[in-house]
């Protein structure tokens, strides 16, 4: 039986993550209008720093950068329609993480980056177990992101559908979870090791990588929750350097379809 979606969600932890998110807007803003500004607390007028760089441009170069970083996934050839996901560019310009049962199965892959280009895939590390797969993609550059450690804290949601693209979202890690449930096909229990996720998450975001401060990924989305709204669940950095470590160049087999 699966697990997941019968953990209550610890109250505590959600205001902690919530009063941290608050605490860090609030900083950026007050950074922000002293350099507008120009004036320093109890202090005299600032020289012009004009040529130097904003805290808005500052926020939009990160902004960007994550975005470059997210892709879409597109999976066929298991029926007549499409399996969809997102995924990250991670380690490697031409290296996208997302999730295995979006992928299992599937006869083409293709892989849309932030500017809606598409790219041929391939598996190289598949783990029915951990719901990661790994792709290669030669034809994508994107600038990737490194792999962090989880914490319990803000965070930032990547995701990509046909309709928006790439998109960015405001979550909480609220939980770090060891967990027991099926694998992907439903065929035995394992174990994995994951985060539990305050955010609007929906289905078809499987795939999307949740990603620290620091701009690197600790969680790869799964699921969301069956019985509490605005909850996800994402496999944790653990499971994904494991994936990478497993990467084979000559690819691997992706799996039977559902």
């Amino acid at each position: 039986m699966n697990t997941w979606h019968t953990l209550a969600r610890s109250p505590a932890l959600h205001r902690s993550v919530a009063a941290s998110v608050a605490a860090s807007v609030a900083a950026s803003v007050l950074a922000a209008l002293v350099a507008l500004t120009g004036c320093a607390s109890d202090g005299p007028d600032m020289a012009d720093t004009a040529s130097e760089t904003s805290p808005f441009e500052s926020a939009a170069t990160e902004t960007a950068s994550l975005v470059a970083s997210g892709v879409g996934v597109i999976a066929e050839g298991c029926s007549m329609v499409a399996s969809l996901g997102s995924g990250v560019v991670v380690e490697r310009s031409d290296q996208v993480a997302t999730a295995a049962h979006t992928v299992r199965g599937a006869s083409m892959l293709t892989v849309v980056d932030a500017q809606g280009q598409e790219h041929r895939a391939s598996v190289t590390s598949f783990d029915k177990d951990s719901d990661l797969a790994l792709l290669d993609v030669p034809t994508l550059s994107a600038p990737p992101l490194g792999i962090g450690t989880a914490r319990v804290g803000p965070a930032t949601l990547i995701t990509w559908r046909r309709s928006d693209g790439v998109t960015l979202q405001l979550v909480g890690v609220t939980r770090l979870l060891k967990i027991n449930i099926e694998d992907i096909y439903t065929d035995e229990v394992v174990q994995r090791t994951g985060l539990e996720v305050d955010g609007e998450v929906i289905v078809g975001q499987s795939g999307g990588p949740v990603v620290d401060a620091s701009g690197e990924v600790i969680g790869i989305i799964y699921a969301t929750s069956k019985d509490r709204g605005a909850v996800g669940f994402a496999t944790d950095h653990t499971e994904l350097r494991e994936l990478i470590e497993a990467r084979s160049p000559d690819g691997v087999a992706n799996g039977r379809c559902p």
